[in-house]
Order: structure tokens, then C-alpha cells, then sequence
């Protein structure tokens, strides 16, 4: 069984998938294909922080014969043309992680801007076809992945402070069209979800009803997942015809100490994402 969210359990994912009788497709594979294959797996990956780890996923996945999307921001430390090259070139897809309505304040028209800019950027290095929207709550670039990060946001709420974001970056898609500038769509938006199970690793937990703030999807989940191992069996059983896995890297450690770490470090935020939850319906 192992130890949940660590490296070695996200092999024995990819093991799974590799062996069973999925064939995994990017986003852009989705969005272009003719025909889908009768059963297939997107694995999708959002690059918040530590993107150390993306790349190390990228290259496991490419020897067990896996392809995935990844999706980076563009702010520094993440926004790394030659780790999303080195990615594209394992082939992989390489996608834009956009969250300019929050940069923006809720200024749709400098958030265009800023999305023309920094598409711009990144076509420089790869061929960006897709997106996804980044879904961070907080506002004024605190940063929710550090405990410095998290004490400031519980410090500031504590204080009953105005620090959370009003806005939806994919609401930019209300006022202008993918089309226009090139895209085939965006991962929230433009992928079936009555049709493709979906699942997410926020909050470093499976489970759809728990630690979920913005990546979450307007479907009901009918299947009883709450650890990596549930996905494990519900792979080797192909019981869905199709799925979408969203893997946050930064949340699978390879050595104890930094999985002990992190473990806590999770706990200390989904409290503060529950005292937010409940802050709102107050």
C-alpha cells in the first residue's frame, strides 16, 4: 500500500495506467480529435510552485509511454522557458496557467491585456494551443504555499482584513472569445465533464466534497475516492470510460521528512480554507 502523495505512489499510478487498457491524451488531443479513443485518461498538471517536481513527473511519465499537460504560470520562479521546452520536447503538452483577472484587480480590459502579453511570452517557447485558469483565492500575490504565506492569510483574516479575490478568471471567457486568439479552449470550460470523471489532488486529498476551493467541476461525482489507491483500482477495473486526473507535482514528496513536512503543512491549510468556506456563508 505505501504511503499516500508521495513519489513512489504516483509511480505505481502511472504503472497502473500504463498496464491497463487506457490511452492517455493531452487537452489539445481532446480538443482536436476526430475520433477519442474508447477509453481514455487525461492527466492534467497545474504548476502553482516548486516546479523542481513537474519536471521530475514529466520524465516518469515519459518512460512509462504517458503524456500529459502542463500548465504554467507566469509569474517568476514558475514561468521557466527551458524546463517547459525540455517538457514539450518529452511530449508532453505545455499550456498557460492564466490568473490575469486577479492581477487585474477585476479590470477586464487590463486583464486582456495582460493575457495578450504574457500568451505572447510563452508562445515564444512552445506552441500553446489550451488553458486553464489559476484559482488562487487570495488577493495581492500572498502566496497560500509556504507557512509564512498561510500564517499572513490567517493573521489577515483573523483581523477581518479584505484579502480574497471577488473574481473568476475564467469569467475573461464571458466578454471574449478563445478564438481570437488562437486557442482551442479552456480546461474547465471547454472539456465534457458530464462525460469524463473528474479528480483532483487539492488539498492533497481525492475526496470531491473535501479541501476543495476552485478546482472543483459543475458535475456530480457518483464514485467512493478518497486516496490514490481508490483511483489505482478504478483504473485496473476500467470502470469509467474516461477521466481527468489534476495533479498538483508539488504535492507528491519523495524523502519522509519532506512528506511529514508537507503532510502538516496541508493540514494547517484546509483549516484555513475551511474558516474561509464558513467566514462566507456567515
Amino acid at each position: 500500500m505505501g504511503r499516500d502523495f508521495t513519489f513512489q505512489k504516483y509511480r505505481e499510478l502511472c504503472e497502473a495506467i500504463s498496464a491497463s487498457g487506457y490511452r492517455t491524451i493531452t487537452v489539445e488531443e481532446y480538443l482536436t480529435s476526430e475520433k477519442l479513443p474508447k477509453k481514455f485518461i487525461i492527466i492534467r498538471h497545474d504548476v502553482d510552485s516548486e516546479p523542481g517536481y513537474s519536471l521530475k513527473m514529466s520524465k516518469l511519465e515519459k518512460e512509462l509511454g504517458i503524456s500529459s499537460t502542463y500548465y504554467f504560470r507566469h509569474i517568476e520562479g514558475i514561468f521557466l522557458p527551458d524546463m517547459m521546452l525540455e517538457i514539450s520536447d518529452m511530449g508532453h503538452e505545455v499550456g498557460y496557467h492564466y490568473e490575469v483577472i486577479d492581477k487585474a484587480l477585476g479590470d477586464h480590459e487590463l486583464a486582456i491585456e495582460l493575457f495578450l502579453k504574457e500568451l505572447a511570452d510563452f508562445r515564444k517557447v512552445c506552441d500553446v494551443r489550451t488553458i486553464a485558469q489559476h484559482g488562487s483565492p487570495v488577493l495581492g500575490g500572498i502566496s497560500a504555499t509556504s507557512f509564512f504565506g498561510v500564517f499572513h492569510i490567517l493573521k489577515a483574516m483573523l483581523r477581518n482584513e479584505d484579502i480574497f479575490t471577488r473574481w473568476v478568471n475564467a469569467d475573461l471567457w464571458n466578454k471574449y472569445d478563445l478564438e481570437d486568439f488562437g486557442l482551442l479552449g479552456e480546461a474547465y470550460l471547454s472539456l465534457d465533464f458530464n462525460k469524463i470523471y473528474y479528480l483532483s489532488d487539492s488539498g492533497r486529498d481525492w475526496d470531491p466534497s473535501r479541501n476543495k476551493f476552485r478546482d472543483t467541476v459543475d458535475v456530480n461525482t457518483s464514485l467512493n475516492i478518497k486516496k490514490t489507491d481508490d483511483i489505482i483500482e478504478l483504473i485496473r477495473s476500467e470502470r469509467p470510460d474516461a477521466l481527468c486526473l489534476l495533479v498538483h507535482s508539488n504535492q507528491w514528496k519523495e524523502h519522509f521528512w519532506e512528506w511529514l513536512n508537507w503532510l502538516f503543512f496541508q493540514y494547517v491549510r484546509n483549516t484555513g480554507k475551511a474558516l474561509l468556506k464558513y467566514k462566507r456563508r456567515c
